[in-house]
């Protein structure tokens, strides 16, 4: 085995944004050696490139590779240095080329990407690393114990059976229909209802929605039982609306205020996910259990301090914990409740998981994921990116859409995104549009082809001023189109104002 040349770092672009192995490994030029090892190729064998214990042992692996570095002489902490000098003299090259190793070996230990630990650990990263190897300690043993740490509840579950991607893959194709039997339900037909009829239900299933869990979660703090069945009865009405007319509930999606964030943004991820589901092609059951999830998956936010869930700056990393900890809050919750279905249980723990390992609470990645949870995280990050917050304001569907499609692969499951953008379209219900006639409309209804079909016209641009609401069918008159998607915040317009 040849000696690892720390020097090669030197130069080498090591900022990655997400914890992705292969990446890492490649900068260290050591993809050959790692992929080679008989425990490596071995469980790639048994369970691909993606799954996390594959990810794990590789990580062991490296570090192992990089022991007689680690090992080895390392220059002492230099507070003074720079790094953002052009050139630099030997010394400096040398230090930072084991600035970089240190980086890699925290990424490799924390599971974390380099710009995280760099945000977790501060300027001084190599601080303790480098005083530790001053002391004449092991370096490898170090990064080694960290990630013995982080890792040691998965690994055990692991030898113990608990854990494997087949199952979890078996029953991602299971929910998505893949390679299953079709199953044929008896179900009541529901006729059709025109927009303007079905958004005063869907406007009032989003004020009883809200209503309904803000008074389960106090209940439930003061020692009640989590309501199931009314939960089932509400997400049932949702499946009912969708199914009379799927624009009313998806548009009543933004009548949304910051003071009930909490409440209205479990509404609207019930609303998502019912409707990624019906995209799915799902059972009743399946559709009516993913919108449960979806309901409570984030009700642990309720028991956060006020004045963290509606502050309007930066979490430090001491808050940011401390929002965390809303699914351990979320858990008791849902065992206030009886038979809860498992599928609920991994929708609240995974929904902040992410496809490249760099989610939470657990690190899982892709395929150790549930369908559930991949399906929680897409309808979460979507309200959320589209919702004013204390914190943050708004992007418009289209921007956030944007944002979701170059993320997928490494936070979101990439088909069930490209499914979700295809089904909600690329200007979805809801958005604020400014049209080529100079005025500013909301998108109430979308064609067959997804595309903006109603929209109601409530502001001139040139006069700067409201206008009576004025429906326009776009499909039907060609004069008019799409110039952009807006803020309505930009013209002082609130959807709530014009929807019903």
């Amino acid at each position: 085995m040849a000696k690892f040349n720390v020097m090669s770092l030197f130069g080498v672009n090591v900022d990655f944004a997400y914890f992705n192995i292969y990446e890492i490994i490649d900068a260290l030029g050591l993809r050959k050696e790692i992929l080679r090892t008989l425990r490596v190729a071995n469980l790639i064998k048994k369970h691909g490139k993606k799954h996390h214990i594959v990810s794990i042992v590789m990580r062991q692996v490296a570090l192992a590779e990089l022991k007689p570095t680690l090992n080895g002489e390392l220059l002492p902490y230099d507070s003074s240095f720079q790094d953002i000098k052009v050139t630099r003299t030997d010394y400096e090259r040398q230090y930072e080329a084991q600035e970089k190793l240190i980086l890699l070996c925290y990424s490799l230990a924390h599971g974390k990407s380099v710009t995280s630990v760099k945000r977790l650990k501060g300027d001084e990263f190599s601080k303790i690393a480098r005083e530790f190897r001053a002391k004449g300690k092991s370096l490898y043993d170090y990064f080694r114990s960290i990630l013995n740490d982080n890792t040691r509840d998965y690994v055990l579950s692991y030898k113990a059976g608990e854990l494997g991607g087949d199952s979890v893959e078996r029953e991602a194709k299971e929910v998505s229909g893949e390679k299953t039997k079709k199953v044929v339900e008896v179900k009541k037909a529901i006729a059709p209802t025109p927009f303007g009829k079905e958004i005063t239900t869907a406007v009032e299933l989003m004020s009883q929605g809200v209503e309904f869990i803000t008074s389960q979660v106090k209940n439930v703090f003061n020692g009640a039982s989590l309501d199931l069945s009314g939960l089932r009865a509400y997400c049932q009405k949702l499946s009912d609306s969708y199914d009379r007319n799927p624009n009313a509930l998806l548009a009543v999606r933004y009548v949304q205020n910051t003071e009930d964030y909490i409440a209205q943004h479990s509404v609207a991820c019930a609303i998502l996910a019912c409707h990624l589901a019906k995209a799915l092609q799902l059972e009743s059951k399946y559709v009516n259990v993913i919108a449960i999830g979806a309901l409570v998956f984030d009700l642990g936010r309720f028991k956060l301090p006020t004045p963290l869930t509606q502050k309007s700056g930066k979490f430090t990393d001491a808050e940011f914990q401390l929002m965390r900890k809303h699914l351990q809050f979320g858990e008791i919750i849902l065992s206030a409740g009886n038979n809860i279905p498992k599928v609920i249980y991994q929708m609240l723990w995974e929904h902040h998981e992410r496809i490249d390992g760099t989610g939470y609470p657990h690190g899982k990645i892709d395929n150790e994921i549930s369908v559930y949870g991949k399906i929680g995280a897409i309808v979460d990050a979507y309200d959320s990116l589209t919702s004013e917050q204390a914190h943050r304001a708004p992007l418009t569907p289209t921007d956030a859409l944007k944002k979701m499609r170059s993320e997928a692969g490494l936070a979101f499951d990439e088909k069930l995104m490209a499914l979700f953008i295809n089904s909600i379209g690329a200007v979805p219900v809801g958005s604020c549009v400014e049209l080529s006639n100079g005025r500013i409309a909301f998108v109430l209804t979308l064609n067959n082809k997804r595309q903006p079909s109603l929209v109601r016209q409530v502001y001139s641009i040139s006069s700067k001023s409201f206008i009576s609401a004025v429906d326009l069918a776009l499909d039907k008159n060609g004069d008019v189109r799409i110039v952009k998607v807006v803020l309505p915040s930009s013209y002082n317009l609130h959807f709530v104002d014009h929807v019903a």
